[in-house]
């Protein structure tokens, strides 16, 4: 069945559906990693948006559910150019398509994503649809207008809950957490309780824990400015780490200011800058939104660690208190045999 992609400003690129004959709203963004796409489908902070696959090929090894980052799909749709309906790994569980139809979300194939991509690039990340092409409306967004809901409730935890056994009791601010990240804090000898993203600072103190993880999540909403006063309290008095959206969400807390990108940084290969090391790394990164530098004088934060691409913030940390965070997703093992990793940096820090 022939689908499309139309772009908020009139542009279509046709193709054929692939998964779920079904018609999706979301932001349009791209991601430049060669694989992991179900993580990336999976991945909460990817709610809302209709995922464009720059590498051609999609869907090669299929999938392990194993590797999925939550139970379900999060993003609204998915473009790439040629996927595989007879994928091969010794890992293989499923088929990409089944999975996308199994979750209702459509994807388009058959597309150049590389011009996609290079559209985007020059006019910035905008709203689109995924539709048949029988319907296809260049002026949809004129006439119907797109709403992006709040994401961030609709993706963290109802209630809280309890994991593992550890040493060091953390709370996990649940803002749309992807599965690694709490599989590694307990590998750290870490007891979690995770609670929902509109916890309060008090709900917080009174489990009396050693330290606050603020998780990754999807951007866009306005509720961020009210969970990042719940929690303002709470990142004052405890040892915090955040991640990703906890980044931005700490940032909020303390006074600082974000700022949207023209595209984002979708993929699996951003330069990052460790500036007390002098140090640089490759990360893998899903966001849209990065902490305005000069928003920081007075919030006691400073900048740890830059994108060498475009110089925004990557890192931060603060003069006095146990504060750390990354906008990046970071490595759960070393990269250098004995080296810390950003996890092991904050359970010293306890």
């Amino acid at each position: 069945m022939r689908g499309a992609l139309v772009l908020a400003d009139g542009t279509i690129f046709e193709g054929e559906y692939f998964g779920a004959n079904e018609e999706r709203t979301g932001e349009v963004v791209f991601n430049t990693s060669m694989g992991g796409y179900g993580e990336i489908i999976s991945d909460p902070a990817s709610s809302g948006k209709i995922m464009v696959m720059t590498y051609p090929l999609i869907g090669n090894y299929g999938i392990n559910r194993e590797e999925l980052q939550s139970e379900r799909i999060h993003a609204s749709g998915l473009v790439f150019k040629e996927g595989t309906t007879q994928p091969s790994s010794w890992l293989l569980q499923d088929t990409l398509e089944n999975l996308l139809k199994e979750n209702e979300v459509p994807a388009v194939t058959g597309i150049d994503s590389r011009a996609v991509t290079r559209h985007i690039r020059e006019k910035g990340s905008m709203p689109g649809m995924i539709t048949s092409a029988d319907s296809i409306d260049p002026h949809w967004f004129n006439k119907k207008g797109y709403y992006s809901p709040e994401f961030i409730s609709k993706v963290s935890t109802g209630s809280t809950y309890t994991l593992g056994e550890g040493k060091h009791h953390l709370v996990v601010v649940d803002l749309g957490l992807r599965k690694e990240q709490l599989m590694v804090l307990m590998k750290h000898n870490c007891r979690l309780t995770v609670m929902p993203a509109g916890t309060k600072s008090k709900e917080i103190m009174e489990v009396e824990p050693h330290g606050l993880v603020l998780s990754s999540g999807p951007e866009g909403g306005q509720e961020i400015f009210k969970f990042a006063q719940n929690l303002k309290e709470a990142i004052n008095k405890l040892p915090a780490m955040g991640i990703g959206l906890g980044m931005e969400i700490m940032a909020l807390a303390l006074g600082a200011e974000l700022e949207k990108l023209k595209f984002g940084h979708r993929g699996s290969n951003y330069p990052v800058k460790d500036l007390e090391k002098g140090k640089t790394v490759i990360t893998y990164q899903n966001h849209g939104y990065v902490v305005k530098e000069s928003s920081l004088e007075k919030t006691g934060l400073e900048v740890a660690e830059k994108n060498i691409h475009d110089g925004t913030i990557e890192g931060l940390k603060h003069r006095e208190l146990p504060l750390m965070a990354v906008q990046y997703y970071p490595f759960p093992e070393p990269h250098l045999e004995g080296e810390e990793t950003f996890y092991s940096k904050f359970i010293s820090l306890l």
